[in-house]
């Protein structure tokens, strides 16, 4: 039985507590002992935001309560690319390779379940039709999309579509949203009718901050979309 932790980033600990619920039911499903980290912040904001000190502040507090543990499994992946390569170059010399060493140790949900030698034990089944918006932090900098698109292949009677510009950036962007309103909800209503293409009226991310953003543009416009996070579709499919 793996010892691992669930680090429940800051935002979505306010947002939507109930995801951190949900990806543990998942991970003590496949059999992990699962503590959590709840409340902490990866950083990101501040750093994006040129506010280096800060940032280094509060990952420090960060690793230092990931350091006890073989994983720490991070429902978000923008948190977890911070962690893993941004965070350990704010500090410097045996502390940088410290913080490198422990930041490693941070792993992207989807990644995690994917690799998972219990997986296969689980039951998935779920009915229905939902998109798939692949986010920047997911794509890019994790290399996650096969895994999370593997996880959704496995649940059973879910039809799974593709959107025509999937590249493209949902507009959210942390700090760039609140800088350039007009570009971040330019590029958000793009995305929105991307998604009006597939007909789905679920839309499925591994990483909350994009839906959070999309889903509060759809309901500000009188779109009906909802937004499900890796954990809960996984949830939802539970037999």
């Amino acid at each position: 039985m793996a010892r691992i932790a669930l680090f429940d980033p800051c935002y979505m600990a306010t947002i939507r507590p109930q995801d951190a619920a949900n990806a543990r039911r998942i991970l003590e499903a496949l059999g992990d002992q699962v503590s959590l980290i709840d409340g902490r912040c990866c950083g990101q904001p501040a750093f994006n935001s040129g506010f280096r000190a800060e940032a280094k502040s509060v990952g420090r507090e960060l690793l230092k309560a990931g350091q006890p543990f073989e994983a720490v499994v991070v429902t978000s992946s923008s948190c977890t690319s911070m962690v893993r390569h941004y965070l350990p170059p704010l500090f410097e010399g045996e502390r940088a390779t410290g913080a490198q060493r422990i930041a490693e140790r941070f792993v992207d949900f989807a990644s995690y379940v994917a690799a998972h030698p219990n997986l296969g034990t689980l039951g998935l089944q779920l009915e229905g039709v939902v998109a798939y918006h692949d986010s920047c932090h997911t794509r890019r900098e994790l290399g996650a999309s096969g895994a999370v698109l593997a996880l959704l292949g496995r649940i059973e009677g879910l039809e799974v579509r593709r959107m025509t510009f999937e590249e493209e950036c949902c507009g959210f962007g942390g700090a760039f949203a609140a800088k350039q309103p007009e570009v971040s909800v330019a590029m958000l209503t793009s995305k929105l009718d991307d998604v009006a293409l597939t007909g789905a009226r679920v839309l499925v991310s591994a990483d909350f901050s994009c839906l959070a953003h999309i889903q509060s543009g759809a309901e500000g416009m009188g779109v009906q979309l909802e937004g499900w996070s890796l954990p809960e579709i996984l949830v939802r499919a539970l037999a």
